[in-house]
């Protein structure tokens, strides 16, 4: 029982190694597509992608805070180069402390599902969704009312991701984040929509 292996497992071995020297090019080949497969999608994003990818960040929020108040407006597929994004329109604003300025605050949009939170930086403009006073007499303004953050929809997980706005000062570290009223962003691996 100890003995010498069956002849037949050292028959088996010899077909094995006579097939491998026939065929490994085609098993490499093979290989080399399941790892194409596999990691090309990240390595897309990762090392060509320019515009619409998340920024790099720890998977926490800041604080919540109710001085926020923002509105998501649309979201409509966008262009720039090569490169075919989603742009998450609207506005919003963080309404000053007594006695203190959120000049330096800049907004971000997070995307938060159960597992994961994205962000992605926000480029602001000029916006008036109301009479004006209302918003001055807050203290907003309104040069960095409006907001547009592009995504690339290949940059994020298929999920239900809840839009949240963030506000960061770079200068002092302070965040604060809202996602009131809540509004959705439908990840499918072929679609991306607002509800």
């Amino acid at each position: 029982m100890y003995g010498y292996p069956p002849a037949n497992l050292f028959l088996r071995v010899k077909v094995t190694m006579k097939m491998f020297k026939k065929y490994w090019p085609h098993l490499l080949l093979w290989v080399a597509m399941i790892l194409y497969f596999i990691f090309a999608p990240y390595l897309f994003i990762r090392f060509f992608i320019k515009t619409g990818k998340p920024l790099e960040t720890e998977n926490t929020l800041p604080s919540a805070s109710k001085r926020i108040s923002f509105v998501v407006d649309g979201l409509t597929p966008y262009a720039e180069g090569n490169e075919h994004l989603f742009s998450l329109y609207g506005w919003g604003y963080i309404t000053p402390e007594t006695g203190k300025t959120v000049d330096g605050f800049v907004p971000e949009i997070a995307l938060v599902s159960d597992d994961k939170v994205y962000i992605f930086k926000v480029r602001t403009s000029y916006r008036v969704p109301g009479p004006a006073s209302m918003f001055v007499d807050k203290g907003v303004n309104l040069d960095n009312l409006g907001y547009e953050a592009f995504i690339t929809g290949d940059s994020i997980k298929p999920g239900k991701y809840r839009i949240a706005l963030i506000f960061k000062n770079p200068s002092t570290g302070e965040a604060y984040y809202w996602d009131k009223p809540a509004r959705y962003l439908i990840k499918t691996p072929n679609t991306l929509t607002l509800k």
